[in-house]
């Protein structure tokens, strides 16, 4: 497994490019950050808990008559300090790849995010919120600041790590029938974050 403590270096990682060129005969070396992902893609396709995951998906997708949606991430964390975060990462491209979504439907945002973060994202096509923000007018601060965004297409949000309080602000903000109906979050349990609510209140 990597260093957890690694920290991305775009000047180290064309530095060990040139090296490995030179040894390769020209041979074009991706860079350090995309071979970590690719690690951990390949860790978690390595068994079967991928694939028993994104079945889930797939059948909610069926039970919800949910067809071409896009994908909405927040709370993913910084691939370029994070091992964690790259192990989302990687669950976030094996799910676009496998229910065939474009990178282009995939939206991403976490303050935490570097510059080499963005970089990354924008390599991979997908869209980085804080680099697209024109786009939002004026609903760009609610959404940047606590949640409060409105789907406007079938989405599935993908919220590895978030706090209640993000929760409560998204489903308070498509709370109706129609636009619940059209959303299928990929999360923590919320329960777990209720029965802590309750357990801390008594």
């Amino acid at each position: 497994m990597e260093d957890t403590s690694f920290a991305y270096s775009q000047a180290t990682t064309r530095a060990r490019a040139r090296k490995k060129n030179r040894r390769g005969n020209g041979k074009h070396e991706p860079p350090l950050l995309i071979d970590l992902i690719d690690r951990c893609k390949a860790d978690i396709e390595s068994n079967g808990w991928i694939t028993a995951c994104l079945g889930l998906v797939q059948d909610a997708l069926r039970k919800t008559n949910i067809s071409c949606p896009g994908v909405l991430c927040l709370g993913l964390g910084s691939p370029s300090s994070s091992r964690e975060a790259r192990a989302q990462l990687a669950f976030l491209i094996s799910l676009y790849t496998i229910l065939e979504i474009a990178p282009s439907d995939v939206s991403v945002y976490d303050p935490v995010f570097t510059d080499a973060d963005k970089a990354l994202f924008q390599s991979l096509g997908m869209r980085c919120l804080a680099d697209t923000a024109s786009l939002f007018v004026r609903r760009v601060p609610i959404l940047f600041q606590d949640g409060k965004h409105e789907v406007e297409r079938p989405t599935i949000l993908y919220m590895p790590h978030c706090d209640l309080k993000l929760y409560e602000n998204i489903i308070g903000a498509n709370w109706s029938e129609e636009q619940l109906a059209r959303i299928i979050f990929i999360s923590n349990r919320f329960s777990d974050y209720t029965d802590k609510y309750v357990y801390t209140i008594i």
